[in-house]
């Protein structure tokens, strides 16, 4: 064994995975970090030559060695990756964009080897009679993989199109890093809490806290999501509100408050002509037309019409909603125009009024702690799981929890992170991630690990955590994903867990979850006061089910722009000198908006979903999966009670199968027939 062998088994075994599998956070820093990860892709390479010069082509000694090699990359890559997402570090960014180029430019070389390709494609069609269907699926996405990765171009074609690669995987951190930057240069401090009048005591305090971390007498308020809603939300001030939006909707523009240099601007641009170089180059009419060819829709028309579709029914009933809101506005609260600024604090206002739901009374019933219990007694209740803390102090923060999931069986199924509550210097809104994946190892099976990430309100000095009902929706939604993750029972990692299945489906089991939260069986197992003990009372759940699709129309067609912006955007033929974003914004807008955006509003250089994730040209996949969502959820409702025999279909056609057979497939296993979009339509009220 060579030493740089050594080395890498060293930094695997003793710092990253010498916990039970897990990553030893405490010890790693931003040099091993990054050492690991360039040990490992030294360790792939040798793999690979390996590979190639063997005369004998087999399952185990093609695919299994490549995933194995590929397997020390991945988690190599997943703690560099993750820190970089949750913690402020100067020095970690500096590692993380290295390591981005790194593996940008190791893996574009790899996806151009023809002869590579060639050993796939030879194992395949030689094997695929006796192959499972599994096998086949991981050798039939491979060889995909290959076709769309540019493996057919030569010569000075194939170095500007890895030049272009790595290039757009640095920009896409850029723009990243640009909005947690700019965000953070943002607060307001207040002697007394006069101008934050009509905030909770809750709210309040949370900015005394805030205010003591920065070393300032009396609150201080930023735009961390859950300052920048309680403020937006609550604050009668309607000065504070527009400076407060005209901060938070332009970030990381020339807009921006406060003086700086993290501008995306530039960045979407630049994005967007790679994007559409890259699909140019590997024979695409545009960006758009080659995300779709691993979705589950068949073209881009496919995606209007459905877009649009949804848009007409919220249109109609989004122009009703604005018209009763700006009556209200008026008559009630005196606002003579209603303006951006002003739509979350009348709709607070008109709930409270008509449906006599008050949010900072209702969270009151949501402590943290109650509710990751009550979400673990549910999914006990639906697939027989059983989830224990597990104490450690090898995590990156204090906050965060780690936890252990067992099937009936007493068989380890998963692991993962919690990491709830907004920090400076962490990415918003949340997401799920993966530490390791399951596949099998010799005789073992790796031990699936996420990371599931929100940004909900911390607790204070005298009150523990509190969620608003949204809050908890968001972690049951990323719990979901985290299911999804953990449960799989693939054995290979390119199709196990989420990976492998079509991005359009992905949503399924995380906007399933969401369902559960408005269910009173569930929410009467958690939705305990803080204080007294007492279970939510009827008359309070009722009120609350009956805003389950208030603004609905409203909600909804701010998702279609969402979508139908971005989607048209990346069917632009985009050249070098045309500056697009803007343009297409607000053509969508016409058929979206019911209000004027003020042109300091860049929400775009923001939107981290499809210029720094992975919903380019897929953002309208939320909605696509809201239907099989929305139709799976209707086989539970017999009787209104929770289906444990459903729950165990549910999880063995979907959650179990990963990315082994094509999403619609797999909905067809479970239910029998093609999703409806009947069942969206009716669960959104429209």
């Amino acid at each position: 064994e060579s030493f740089r062998g050594i080395q890498l088994r060293y930094l695997m075994s003793n710092i990253f995975y010498n916990y039970k599998g897990l990553p030893a956070f405490h010890l790693a820093n931003e040099k091993e970090l990054f050492d690991a990860l360039e040990l490992s892709i030294q360790n792939h390479k040798k793999t690979i030559n390996m590979v190639l010069n063997s005369k004998r082509a087999s399952w185990d000694s093609v695919v299994g060695k490549i995933e194995n090699a590929d397997n020390i990359v991945s988690k190599a890559w997943a703690p560099l990756r993750h820190l970089n997402s949750v913690t402020q570090n100067k020095k970690l960014r500096v590692k993380h964009e290295k390591a981005l180029k790194l593996l940008t430019n190791y893996y574009g070389n790899i996806s151009l080897s023809s002869a590579l390709y060639k050993i796939y494609k030879k194992l395949y069609e030689e094997n695929k009679g006796k192959y499972s269907t599994v096998k086949n699926k991981v050798l039939e996405n491979i060889i995909r993989d290959f076709e769309l990765s540019g493996v057919h171009l030569a010569g000075k074609q194939k170095a500007n199109f890895l030049k272009a690669k790595e290039k757009l995987s640095l920009l896409e951190a850029k723009f990243e890093n640009n909005v947690v930057d700019s965000s953070a240069m943002w607060s307001k401090s207040f002697k007394d809490s006069k101008p934050l009048k009509g905030m909770s005591a809750i709210d309040l305090q949370l900015c005394m806290d805030r205010a003591k971390l920065t070393k300032t007498k009396g609150y201080v308020i930023n735009l961390e999501q859950p300052c920048y809603n309680a403020v937006m939300t609550n604050a009668e001030s309607r000065s504070l509100r527009k400076e407060m939006y005209k901060a938070f909707s332009s970030r990381a523009s020339k807009h921006f408050p406060v003086a700086n240099n993290y501008c995306n601007e530039d960045v979407i641009e630049e994005i967007l002509l790679l994007r559409h170089q890259i699909s140019k180059t590997l024979g695409f009419n545009n960006y758009a037309e080659y995300s779709i060819e691993t979705k589950m829709v068949k073209s881009c028309d496919e995606v209007l019409s459905f877009l649009e579709s949804i848009r007409l029914k919220a249109h109609a009933k989004a122009k009703l909603e604005i018209k009763e809101l700006e009556n209200f506005a008026k008559k009630e609260l005196k606002i003579k125009k209603l303006e951006p600024w002003d739509l979350a604090f009348v709709s607070e206002k008109y709930k409270k009024e008509f449906y006599g739901v008050d949010q900072d009374e209702l969270k009151k019933y949501f402590p943290v702690e109650n509710v990751i219990s009550g979400m673990f007694s549910l999914v006990k209740k639906l697939y027989g799981l059983k989830i224990y803390p597990v104490k450690t102090k090898k995590v990156w923060h204090k906050d965060v929890k780690l936890y252990e999931i067992y099937d009936q069986g007493n068989n380890l199924r998963g692991k993962f992170y919690l990491d709830l509550y907004a920090r400076p210097g962490k990415r918003s809104g949340a997401w799920m991630d993966e530490c390791a994946q399951r596949k099998k190892a010799g005789n073992s099976i790796q031990c699936p690990v996420a990371f599931m990430t929100c940004n909900s309100p911390p607790p204070t000095a005298d009150k523990p955590a509190l969620f608003t009902h949204y809050d908890v929706e968001t972690l049951f939604h990323e719990f979901g994903h985290g299911l999804h993750h953990m449960l799989t029972k693939v054995d290979f990692a390119s199709i196990s867990g989420i990976s492998g299945v079509e991005w359009d489906a992905v949503e399924l089991p995380s906007q399933f979850m969401e369902n559960w939260c408005w269910e009173k069986e569930v929410l009467d197992t958690f939705a305990f006061h803080y204080e007294t003990g007492e279970k939510i009372p009827t008359q309070l759940f009722n009120k609350l089910i009956k805003t389950k699709n208030f603004n609905t129309g409203l909600f909804n067609i701010r998702q279609i722009e969402f979508a139908l912006f971005d989607f048209k955007l990346h069917m632009l033929e985009k050249s070098k000198n045309s500056i697009v974003t803007q343009k297409i914004l607000d053509s969508v807008r016409k058929k979206t908006s019911f209000m004027k955006i003020p042109k300091y509003n860049k929400f775009q250089n923001s939107f981290g979903h499809i210029f720094a994730g992975g919903y380019a040209a897929g953002y309208y996949s939320y909605k696509w999966a809201e239907v099989l969502s929305a139709d799976a959820y209707k086989s539970f409702k017999s009787g209104r009670k929770i289906n444990y025999h459903v729950g165990k279909k549910f999880m063995r056609s979907i959650l179990e199968k990963g990315g082994s057979k094509p999403a619609e497939e797999l909905f067809r296993d479970f239910k029998g027939r093609s999703p409806s979009v009947s069942a969206l339509i009716k669960s959104l009220g429209l």
